[in-house]
C-alpha cells in the first residue's frame, strides 16, 4: 500500500502529522510519500525544518530550481499542471488531498478518478467561514466532495460542513488538526525553567509579563482590534502593573498596526518581533501568561494547539474553528467575541485579574484537552479514512 499526502507546503504541523503517519505505516509494510507545492512561503517562513523531516518528500516547484517568476501560491496553476505527471510517477494506491478549491486539489481529484485511485479528503472548512450561496454548494458537492471516497477532518463543525455537503457521516473521521505536542510541551517548560536562558536565545522577549499572540498579520485575524482593546486594558489597569502584548506574525496590515500603536503610545508594550521560526517559538509560549487569539474568521487556528500543548490558559473568538474543541469556558482559557473590542477588553482584564496558580491550573488543563489531538491521532483517522476508502472503491 502507498499512500500519497499532498500538501500546498510542509511545514512544522504536517511534518508532525505525517512522521507519526510513517511510523504507523511500518508495521503494515506500507509506504508514505508526501508531495508539496513549494518548499518556502512568504506567509509562513518556517525556518529550516529539514531535521523535522523523516518521510520522503517531492516538492513540485522547489525554490532553488525554479524562476522565481513562477507562481507559488496555493492558487498556482502552474504546480495544477504538474500533479498528474508526479502522481504517474509515484502510483499511488490512497491519495490525502487537501481539501477542493486549490488547482492542486482539483487535479488530483481528476487523477484519483481517471485512475481509480481512491481518494481522502483533508478537511478544515466550515459553514460559517464566509457567506454560502446554496446553488454554489450544490455544485460543489457534485462536482468534487462528493468523489471523495472518505474524509479526515479536524472537529465537529468540519463534519456538520460536510454532512451539509451531502457527505456520509459513516465515512468521516476525525484527527485532521494537530501538531507536535510534545514539542511545545517541553520547549515551554524548558523555558520557564530557565527564563534567563530562554531571553539568551531570544532576547526580544520582553522581561515584563506578557500576552502572546502569534498570526499573520491580516484583516480577518482581527490584530488591530486587539490593539485597541489591548489600549482600554492598559487604561483600566494602570500602566504600572499592566502586562505587555506581544504580537509574533508579519502581513499586509503591519504598517495599519504599527500606526496605532505610535498613536495610542504603545511602543514600549506592544512588541512585533516579526515571524518567529518552528524552532525559536516554544520559548516565546514558555515565558507567556496567556495567549490571544481574536480571529473573527479561522476554520481552525492551529496556533491554539501550540499554545494548549506549551500549558498555557487561552483567549479565543469564539468564531475560531478550535475553540469548538479546545477551549472550554472558564476552565482553560475564556471565549470573546471578536467584533466588540469592549468584550476583548474585559476578557484581557479577567485574564489578568486571575492569580499565578489559578493561570498554571487552565494551562495544565489546556494540555489535558489537546492531548485528544496528536500526530498519532491523525494518523488514527487517515487509516480509518483509508479503510473505508478501500470499501467503497468502486463506487
Amino acid at each position: 500500500m502507498h499512500i500519497v499526502v499532498i500538501f500546498y507546503n510542509i511545514g512544522g504541523y504536517h511534518a508532525a502529522r505525517l512522521n507519526a503517519t510513517s511510523v504507523a505505516c511500518k508495521p503494515k509494510n506500507w509506504r508514505l510519500t508526501a508531495v508539496q507545492v513549494t518548499d518556502n512561503t512568504q506567509e509562513r517562513p518556517w525556518g529550516n525544518i529539514k531535521n523535522e523531516i523523516k518521510f520522503p518528500l517531492k516538492t513540485l516547484l522547489p525554490t532553488e530550481t525554479t524562476p522565481s517568476t513562477i507562481d507559488r501560491r496555493p492558487w498556482s496553476k502552474v504546480a495544477a499542471s504538474l500533479i498528474p505527471s508526479c502522481l504517474d510517477s509515484l502510483k499511488p494506491d490512497i491519495l490525502a488531498i487537501p481539501g477542493w478549491g486549490f488547482p492542486i486539489s482539483k487535479a488530483a481529484l481528476t487523477w484519483s478518478k481517471r485512475h481509480r485511485v481512491p481518494a481522502i479528503l483533508m478537511s478544515e472548512s466550515k459553514w460559517d467561514d464566509e457567506r454560502r450561496q446554496w446553488w454554489k454548494e450544490q455544485i460543489k458537492s457534485w462536482l468534487y466532495v462528493r468523489n471523495y471516497k472518505a474524509a479526515l477532518v479536524g472537529g465537529q463543525l468540519h463534519q456538520d460542513y460536510l454532512l451539509k455537503l451531502g457527505f456520509d457521516k459513516n465515512r468521516i473521521f476525525l484527527g485532521y488538526n494537530a501538531v507536535d505536542n510534545q514539542y511545545f510541551c517541553l520547549g515551554a517548560e524548558e523555558a520557564r525553567k530557565n527564563p534567563l536562558a530562554a531571553r539568551q536565545r531570544q532576547p526580544k522577549i520582553p522581561k515584563n509579563p506578557y500576552f502572546l499572540v502569534v498570526t499573520r498579520l491580516i484583516k480577518r485575524k482581527n490584530v488591530f482590534c486587539l490593539v485597541e482593546a489591548f489600549f482600554a486594558y492598559r487604561q483600566q489597569i494602570g500602566k504600572e502593573k499592566a502586562w505587555d502584548i506581544v504580537i509574533c506574525g508579519s502581513g499586509e496590515e503591519e504598517p495599519s498596526i504599527r500606526t496605532l500603536i505610535s498613536q495610542k503610545r504603545l511602543n514600549a508594550c506592544v512588541h512585533l518581533p516579526g515571524f518567529i521560526s518552528y524552532q525559536a517559538i516554544p520559548d516565546w509560549y514558555g515565558l507567556a501568561q496567556a495567549f490571544v487569539h481574536p480571529a473573527i474568521q479561522e476554520p481552525w487556528g492551529l496556533v491554539v494547539n501550540e499554545a494548549c500543548a506549551a500549558g498555557l490558559p487561552i483567549l479565543c473568538s469564539h468564531t475560531v474553528g478550535a475553540c469548538h474543541e479546545l477551549v472550554r469556558h472558564g476552565y482553560n482559557g475564556l471565549l470573546f467575541d471578536p467584533e466588540s473590542q469592549e468584550n476583548m477588553t474585559d476578557t484581557l482584564l479577567a485574564m489578568h485579574h486571575k492569580s499565578s496558580e489559578a493561570r498554571i491550573k487552565m494551562g495544565k488543563f489546556s494540555q489535558t484537552i489537546v492531548a485528544n489531538y496528536s500526530p498519532q491521532h491523525f494518523a488514527e483517522g487517515l487509516f480509518k479514512a483509508i479503510e473505508t476508502a478501500l470499501m467503497f472503491k468502486s463506487q
